[in-house]
Formats: C-alpha cells, structure tokens, sequence
C-alpha cells in the first residue's frame, strides 16, 4: 500500500532530530502549516541592535553604569528559547562595562516547575557560559525576600539572590497561554522566580484555577490584555525591580524572527502581536484524526490538546505525540506528586477528554504517572508508530481526514483571533 509522509520536528533538548510519520495513501492528510515556517532567523548583530533599541527603557550600555551585582534570569527547559543567542551579546556589553565575571550569575526561573542539572544549563547557556559564570537554581520555598503585596492581595516573595543584584535582567519567549493569554513579560519574575505563596495566591486567589474554582473571566488562552494574572504578574515584576526584559518570537527551528527588548510590559506586548500573526497556524475543522506533534513544549504536551481540540471531529480521535525524554516536568504547584497526592492546586479527579472519543498517547517514552491525569477509558498509550497506525485504521477507513499540527504547544488555530 502507498504512503505519505508528513516530516515533524521533535527532540527539542535532544538533539532535534525530525520524525517522519507515515500515513495510508487512502487517507486525506492536511500537513497543517505554520506561519513562521521558512522565516529566516535574527543575525547576532540584530539581536544586539534590540538590545540597544529598546523600549520604554534605557539601552542595556547606559543600565549598566553604576551596576555591581547582575542577574540574568533566564527561562526554564518547559520553554524553547536558545537562550545563548541572546546571552552572548548581553555578556558583551556587561564585559564592555568592566563589570567582573563573579558579579554576574544566572538563575533558571522555572516558577513552581521544579529544579535543574548542568545538563539543562548548558542546554540553554553553551558550555562556555556555564563553565565561567555561576549559574543557580531557584527554591520557591526558602531563600526569598518579603517585598510586599500587589493591589490584588498577592503577598510579593522572591528569589534573595536576584534581589541582591542591582541590575535584574531577564531572557525569554513568548508563547500562547492557558492562563496568561501568552507568556513572556513579568511572568520572568512571577511566577519565574517568586515563592510558592506568591504562585499560589495569583494561580489560585486572582485567576481561579484549581479545586472548587471558576477561571477569572479574563484568563484563557490568547487573553492578553486585562488578564487579572498577568496584571498581577506585572505588579510584582514593578515591585521586584525587573530592570530590562528580552523578549523573542520564535520560527519553528526555534530561531528568533522578532526580539523586542527593554521595558517588560512594551516587550511582551509587542512580542504577543508578533506571536498571533507567526505562530498562526492552518487549522481544518471536523478533521476524523488530528495529529497532535508537541515540540517547543514537549514536557507539557497536554498543552497540545487545545489547538487539537479546535480541529477535531466530535467522534473523532486524537493523537498526541509526547517526545521528551526527561518525561513531564515536576509542577510544585498544579502536579500529581503520588497516587492520591498531589500539588495544593491539583485537581484529583482525572479529566475527559474535551473533545474527540479517543486520546492516543504516542511516545516510546512511557510514564505512567503522566497518562493517569486523563480518565483510562480515554486513552490509550502508544510507543510504536506502526501501533498507532493499527489503532487508527480499526476506526478510521478510507477518505479519513487527518490533520497534522507539527507544533500544537505553538501553533494557534488560524480562527482564533487575539483577545
């Protein structure tokens, strides 16, 4: 029987090698397209020309005089950003100023996700940066400065470390979000590197997320302005004193098309716009498979099911394909942490799926703790492509329509317009 193929990228963190995946030629198969596919990526020079360019703020040559103490926070493995591209030329300038090697550090801000190695850090900084500036793990339980409240009642924890420092820059990228609408901006320090009381009260008292509560009406997905977390998120940053923020937008090998840098609200506001128009993506309705591939995001595969929902049949099923090798990241604050245990904002009861009548998990990469937050009777976990391909043909005869999302933890549904 003839095939056809469709070409995703995957193994973000481990050596992004793509997967092909084979299909029966008697299926219709959409290859749903990106539209950051094909972009070519910022130069060095460009990204440094951001850096001098910004907005809302002095250039990062002027901060730098007076500072002693520099932290570059820097965001975590659950997002794709090369953080390289845009440390080396921030070190460049900070070199420029003469400020020493041992006043600079680096910490990860993976808000409630858990901790990081060397591995992870050299991942995102070369082995250069790690092996000649000190690089940190964030602990949102000790070692945090009390500084406040917002005006929405979020008591202000955060990191000591990066409090001590004089010169507070971040690093990250900007993606679609299930509670802020997109990512970036002040969320580098709230929730990036603030204390678990300070995560739970904007998660749980301002947004509404979690047991026994409702989403605030101004969260979601897309949902960026006026969302109440994101606002609060922004107080705590102003209250922090987050000097100078980059902020990318990324093409789908993970190279930045736009960089905006400078002051973290202006940053993120603009990086959001470029998100909706780049990350667009095809996006048919009422499709009987929707392939589901999650790459920029893999360790947050779920992530993935929204835009799958948006295309699939309400009979239909769906496929997720959850390629990290490090399996899901640890979540303090929304995780399952044992059988009947979990996170303060852990919902118990595993979910249905929203749309579609069967979930398949593809992975050779098996964990079981992670396919026990979908009810059993929805989904079936698959290592081997050829079994899903059996498992897809017992449900689906010919003409079958298939969409393949090659990054559904990036790519928003062409339909969805920014709110």
């Amino acid at each position: 029987m003839e095939t056809k193929e469709v070409t995703v990228p995957n193994l973000q963190w481990y050596g992004d090698e793509p997967l092909t995946l084979k299909f029966p030629d008697h299926w219709n198969v959409k290859r749903c397209r990106m539209a950051c596919e094909g972009q070519p990526a910022l130069s060095k020079e460009q990204i440094k020309k951001a850096l001098e360019s910004p907005l809302g703020t002095n250039p990062l040559s002027k901060l730098t005089g007076g500072a002693d103490e520099v932290v570059i926070l820097i965001d975590d493995m659950t997002r794709p950003t090369k953080s390289k591209q845009y440390v080396d030329p921030i070190l460049e300038i900070l070199e420029k100023a003469k400020i020493p090697r041992d006043n600079v550090r680096f910490i990860m801000a993976p808000g409630s996700h858990g901790t990081f190695a060397r591995t992870d850090f050299v991942k995102k900084l070369g082995e250069d940066v790690v092996a000649e500036y000190q690089c940190y793990n964030h602990n949102p339980y000790e070692m945090l400065d009390y500084l406040g409240e917002t005006s929405y009642g979020t008591p202000v924890h955060v990191n000591a470390e990066a409090m001590a420092c004089d010169l507070k820059i971040g690093v990250g990228t900007v993606l679609f979000h299930r509670l802020m609408g997109f990512s970036g901006g002040g969320k580098m320090i709230l929730p990036g590197v603030t204390g678990i009381e300070t995560i739970y009260h904007n998660h749980g008292e301002v947004g509404g997320f979690g047991p026994g509560r409702s989403p605030h009406p101004s969260t979601g997905y897309t949902r960026n302005e006026g969302d109440v977390m994101r606002l609060d998120a922004e107080e705590a940053a102003r209250i922090a004193g987050l000097n100078f923020k980059v902020d990318s937008v990324l093409n789908l090998d993970r190279n930045p098309i736009e960089v905006y840098a400078g002051d973290f609200v202006e940053t993120q506001r603009r990086a959001a716009e470029g998100v909706a128009k780049w990350h667009s993506c095809e996006a048919p309705r009422d499709a009987d498979i929707v392939v589901a591939n999650t790459y920029m995001r893999a360790n947050e595969a779920h992530i993935g099911l929204w835009p799958a929902y948006n295309s699939v049949k309400e009979d239909g099923t769906l496929v997720l394909i959850a390629n990290d090798k490090g399996g899901e990241i640890s979540h303090w604050i929304f995780g399952r942490h044992g059988k009947s245990t979990g996170a303060r904002l852990w919902r118990r009861t595993r979910r249905p799926i929203s749309r579609g009548r069967h979930l398949i998990i593809y992975s050779p990469y098996r964990m079981r703790s992670y396919d026990m937050r979908f009810r059993p009777e929805d989904v079936t976990w698959l290592r081997e492509w050829d079994e899903v391909l059996e498992a897809l043909k017992a449900e689906h005869g010919p003409g079958s329509k298939v969409a393949v999302l090659l990054d559904a933890t990036s790519g928003i549904p062409e339909h969805i317009r920014r709110k």
